[in-house]
């Protein structure tokens, strides 16, 4: 139970910094083109990445993820 609670956990934390980056980005969450499939697959490839790269600041992987999203989003 412990471990689904803290990936719950992970998983908002992740989606608050993704909600950063798009404020950053368009001036205001309301102004952003991501759906909640969009949040869900953020949230799974941030989280991978994070666990791969340990030594990448967590606030650089989300960056780099979002604009990566962003810029290939058709």
């Amino acid at each position: 139970m412990k471990g689904k609670v803290v990936r719950i956990v992970e998983a908002l934390f992740i989606k608050k910094m993704i909600d950063r980056c798009l404020i950053e980005y368009f001036g205001d969450l309301e102004l952003s083109p991501f759906t909640n499939e969009d949040y869900d697959v953020l949230v799974e490839e941030i989280g991978t990445k994070i666990e791969q790269q340990q030594e990448e600041p967590t606030y650089v992987v989300v960056h780099d993820q979002v604009y990566q999203y962003l810029a290939t989003q058709q």
